[in-house]
């Protein structure tokens, strides 16, 4: 195969180079997903997905390296949704919860980015918050104690726990129990 010639017909979008492409490429595409998913139709799916996402997109690649990192990237981003919107993170709940963290063999990097995304839907809840609410939390979730949060800012030990109560009760309303936990625990 003419590498050159390939990745121009690719470009152009020939039939003979996308089925070479497909041929050569679809296999390895959804071994990786499928070892990011857990699951081998959700892998296919998320790859054949891409290739189309590819087609329609009208992306032009310079050379096979670019037209491969392309298609792993775009695969593992896609994988890292679908992981989490099948709701890794109370998967990941259960496993920390139970410290089990030591014996996970699960790759490091898929777990950080779900952990990120994680605190940042955290976050973008909190922002949500009024200052007196986000303050509390906060400083809730940093150890203080109710009476020590009142003296700091010049309020009741009352509404330091009203306050406490609906931040808390906001942020689990807006991600959901599971994730709620979870965050909990990672800022405990």
């Amino acid at each position: 195969m003419d590498i050159d010639r390939f990745i121009e017909n690719v470009n152009k979008k020939r039939e003979g180079a996308w089925r070479e492409m497909y041929r050569k490429y679809y296999p390895a595409m959804c071994n990786y997903a499928s070892k990011i998913v857990k699951d081998t139709d959700s892998a296919e799916d998320i790859v054949q997905d891409c290739f189309i996402k590819i087609w329609d997109a009208g992306i032009q690649f310079p050379d096979v390296p670019s037209l491969v990192g392309y298609l792993y990237r775009m695969v593992y981003t896609r994988s890292l949704n679908s992981v989490r919107d099948r709701g890794i993170a109370q998967e990941l709940y259960e496993k920390w919860g139970n410290n089990l963290l030591e014996d996970q063999e699960d790759d490091p990097v898929i777990e950080c980015a779900v952990e990120e995304d994680v605190v940042n839907k955290f976050y973008e809840a909190v922002d949500r918050l009024s200052e007196q609410q986000r303050r509390v939390l906060f400083m809730s979730m940093e150890g203080c104690k109710v009476k020590d949060i009142a003296e700091q800012l010049g309020i009741s030990e009352n509404s330091v726990k009203t306050q406490k109560k609906r931040a808390y009760a906001f942020v689990r309303e807006e991600l959901g129990e599971g994730l709620a936990m979870l965050i909990f625990l990672l800022f405990s």
